[in-house]
């Protein structure tokens, strides 16, 4: 091969190379913003994305962004907490509730309080109670709680959906702007303002299950045993909630006229609110009498006057007659919720010093009222028992 050949042809092969290296080598300048400085990096060829539209906030990321606070103060939120300015049994975080009170609990109902459970760090208000102490003391802990699931939230960048957000209150500067943008608002103009009692009220509201069932003054009290045999007569009576229990009393027998947990009035005078925060109330309703005598003989009777308890001697025994022994409670609901009917039950006795301390016993049982026709079309009542 001729020397004159030899130029021309590593002219093409140089061309080449240096348009293979020309690719290769080639850099584009990337600005990073945090740190406003401007370096070289290798361009790396990928699929054209599509232009993000204008006025898209940024997405933030994992590690930015406020945490959620909670909406909820849990050292303040009682869930147990039922009847109004009194201590419910059991209901450690109740501020109704004293020391003395503390002395017949047997432990907390409600031990944890917590607020939204769906957020992965969360306080957590922790109710014990010190039974060393004297008198008993209750013992109160807030904590952070970490939720263990993996699907929580961490970080909220919308605050507001953590709340309700409270509607702005009409008035004379911001009437007329609420009135162009409401939907549907209409005004009439002639027809004259009518104010609705609370009795024409429809009330909506219902007993549910375990609900205490409220009377005029409080609530139905059933004694029951709690943290020993004694009877405690602040325990309520629970809406479809069938009980039968046994308690016992340390009574005085020539006291017996002045206890009131001993006479028949103080289970039928209660009147029951057919439903909860009610005008309207359902008597209760004595359905029959028992007598027991000290031999255990029972003598049922005719009429349902009301009997209290009377002290009589008899030489140097001093005996109590008419004294509540058993209490049965046969409430009837319906459907919706509501109260229908009350009736009572007792079994009186007579005691005397041998037989203290006294013991009694108390059932409750509802029983469901359904409207059903018969085969001639005619509406009837009929009841079913609640199976609970």
């Amino acid at each position: 091969m001729g020397v004159g050949v030899l130029p021309p042809l590593l002219l093409v092969l140089l061309a080449c190379w240096a348009s293979v290296s020309a690719q290769a080598g080639t850099t584009v300048a990337v600005t990073t913003e945090a740190l406003n400085s401007t370096e070289t990096a290798p361009m790396t060829f990928r699929p054209a994305l599509s232009p993000k539209p204008p006025n898209i906030p940024r997405i933030p990321g994992p590690s930015s962004g406020p945490r959620p606070s909670p909406v909820t103060d849990v050292a303040a939120l009682c869930v147990c907490d039922l009847s109004p300015a009194q201590c419910d049994v059991n209901c450690c975080c109740d501020p109704d509730c004293s020391s003395t009170d503390f002395s017949v609990f047997s432990a907390c109902s409600i031990p944890v309080v917590t607020g939204d459970s769906q957020f992965c760090s969360q306080k957590a208000a922790i109710y014990s109670l010190n039974f060393t102490a004297n008198p008993p003391q209750r013992i109160f802990k807030l904590v952070d709680q970490i939720n263990p699931s993996i699907f929580c939230i961490h970080i909220t960048n919308y605050k507001p959906a953590l709340s309700f957000i409270n509607p702005e209150v009409p008035d004379e500067d911001n009437f007329d702007k609420l009135i162009k943008s409401s939907d549907g608002f209409s005004w009439n103009a002639e027809s004259d303002v009518s104010f609705t009692t609370e009795s024409d009220t429809p009330n909506t509201s219902k007993y549910e299950y375990g609900v205490p069932l409220q009377t005029s003054d409080s609530f139905l009290r059933f004694p029951s045993p709690l943290t020993s045999s004694l009877c405690s007569d602040n325990n309520p009576a629970a809406f479809l909630v069938n009980q039968a229990v046994k308690c016992t009393r340390r009574i005085n027998v020539e006291q017996c006229e002045e206890i009131e947990a001993l006479s028949m009035a103080y289970y039928s005078s209660p009147k029951i609110l057919r439903v909860p925060d009610s005008i309207t109330e359902v008597p209760i309703t004595v359905q029959s009498i028992v007598i027991q005598s000290l031999n255990k003989s029972l003598t049922r009777l005719e009429g349902t006057d009301m009997l209290r308890p009377a002290l009589v001697e008899a030489g140097a025994v001093k005996v109590c007659t008419k004294v509540v022994l058993e209490v049965k409670y046969s409430l009837t609901y319906t459907d919706a919720g509501e109260i229908a009917k009350a009736h009572l039950s007792v079994l009186l006795g007579t005691i005397s010093n041998a037989v203290v301390p006294l013991q009694q016993t108390f059932e409750i049982h509802f029983i469901q009222s359904v409207y059903v026709w018969d085969h001639s079309d005619h509406e009837s009542i009929w009841t079913i028992y609640c199976s609970s």
